[in-house]
């Protein structure tokens, strides 16, 4: 199982943390090197996925399945984010040279929480992909590919999510694992 850097458990850095995601327009954190040792190879079994608004993308199980359902990772997301979250679902994406998402797949989602784990190796930044969160009458919140990272955002009815257009220049495809944790 995956443990979680030490720095990320200590309470001064929990509180901090909490502190931080309650005071954003869009509640969240992002966390550099979350994982002591991020996995090496990123090549689980995935399938194409075809829907209205997407291209290009493959799917299967999280990579870290086991662990973002875990007691440890559980607890460290409540007193993260001061949350209650309730695990849903969690999937491995792939998004290839070309592949792009549109914002208005979310509209029908209730007030949730989404994980981001970033497995992308030697991104540019010019082949764009972004991870882009938007809410009713604030700025976006628009993150850059950071192997290693972990991103945690809490969304609201109404709020929407999407991965950006990854240009077809790019040489690589961006891994993430996302999660979906339900709110009360």
């Amino acid at each position: 199982m995956a443990d979680i850097n030490f720095y990320y458990l200590e309470s001064a850095t929990l509180s901090n943390l909490n502190r931080i995601f309650s005071s954003a327009d869009i509640p969240f954190i992002r966390l550099s090197k979350f994982l002591n040792e991020a996995p090496k190879s990123v090549e689980p079994k995935l399938s194409s996925e075809e829907k209205i608004g997407y291209y290009h993308r493959k799917i299967g199980n999280a990579l870290l399945e086991d662990f973002w359902q875990s007691s440890d990772f559980n607890v460290f997301l409540r007193k993260a984010t001061g949350l209650k979250p309730r695990f849903r679902e969690s999937n491995h994406i792939s998004y290839s040279p070309g592949d792009y998402s549109l914002l208005h797949m979310d509209e029908s989602e209730p007030s949730r929480l989404l994980v981001v784990y970033d497995l992308t190796k030697e991104w540019k930044h010019e082949w764009g992909g972004y991870d882009l969160y938007t809410s009713p009458d604030k700025d976006p919140l628009v993150c850059n590919r950071d192997f290693g990272s972990l991103m945690i955002v809490k969304l609201a009815p109404g709020d929407l999510s999407c991965t950006r257009y990854v240009s077809l220049k790019s040489q690589f495809s961006a891994h993430i694992d996302c999660i979906t944790y339900d709110l009360d």
